[in-house]
């Protein structure tokens, strides 16, 4: 599956809707149910490893994952903040994504152990660095906005002016040719829609797969849901095998499937 392909997954009354993966095993059992599009969770790779999230395992751990897919399925990697705020050393990160076939990534614009979120024009330093090495235009990149995702997330969703600023930070961002914006810790509706109604790119949200009702976020103008981490933690809270977790999330999710109104991306 090529970008193109890919893009055209994302339908705002249709989301794509993806279990996130965290090891080899995990990411081949969930291609083993037929889907075809297969995403990572830094949360989810670092702690099946043992370690902490934010980019302290190394990048071709966190690729690693994917070394036993198709070359068919869409490999979605959480590139995080890029693995480096340096200009050259992002640079031959890029490269190395590209040489491994990485389809797609989510890239932060908050660093790891940082209260804050980058300056705009700090960011957009990498947006450029990014789509000069990505010449071919290869690269599905979602940008990762922690806006709603620090701090108090209850208040967050309650903080009008948190979302003007919100809108604009992504407007800007929309000029450097991104191809969806991803928005964690995002669960008011309503912001939802006004957000989705004042950009131009697909929206991604990420829910709790324990907690939250798919159902809930339909037809409010998302494109993609996630589900980060709470795979992970879910799976771990159990005795079962990953392939029959996968399938049991599937089995559970597919009804929303058939009657489209989200997409699980099988084949």
């Amino acid at each position: 599956m090529n970008k193109s392909e890919f893009l055209k997954l994302h339908e705002p009354n249709r989301p794509l809707t993806l279990l996130n993966i965290w090891n080899k095993e995990s990411a081949k059992d969930l291609e083993n149910q037929d889907v075809k599009v297969v995403a990572s969770s830094s949360f989810g790779v670092a702690s099946s490893s043992n370690q902490e999230d934010g980019q302290q395992i190394p990048l071709n751990q966190a690729v690693d994952v994917f070394g036993n897919l198709s070359p068919n399925t869409f490999k979605s990697l959480d590139f995080e903040a890029g693995y480096s705020d340096d200009v050259f050393g992002f640079q031959r990160n890029i490269e190395y994504l590209i040489n491994k076939k990485i389809n797609g990534i989510n890239l932060e614009d908050k660093l790891p152990g940082e209260d804050t979120l980058q300056g705009i024009t700090k960011f957009t330093e990498k947006l450029n660095v990014l789509k000069s090495i990505d010449n071919k235009n290869e690269l599905f990149v979602n940008i990762r906005t922690d806006s709603f995702f620090q701090g108090d997330v209850i208040l967050q969703n309650k903080n009008t002016e948190l979302l003007r600023n919100t809108i604009k930070r992504i407007n800007h961002y929309e000029k450097y040719s991104i191809d969806g914006i991803f928005i964690p810790g995002l669960k008011n509706k309503e912001f939802i829609r006004t957000i989705s109604r004042n950009i131009s790119i697909p929206l991604n949200i990420m829910l709790d797969i324990e907690k939250d009702n798919v159902e809930d976020y339909l037809s409010l103008g998302i494109s993609r849901i996630s589900f980060g981490p709470s795979t992970y933690i879910e799976k771990s809270k159990t005795n079962i095998s990953v392939d029959r977790y996968f399938k049991q999330k599937i089995d559970q999710l597919s009804y929303l499937d058939n009657n489209r109104l989200i997409n699980l991306a099988r084949r």
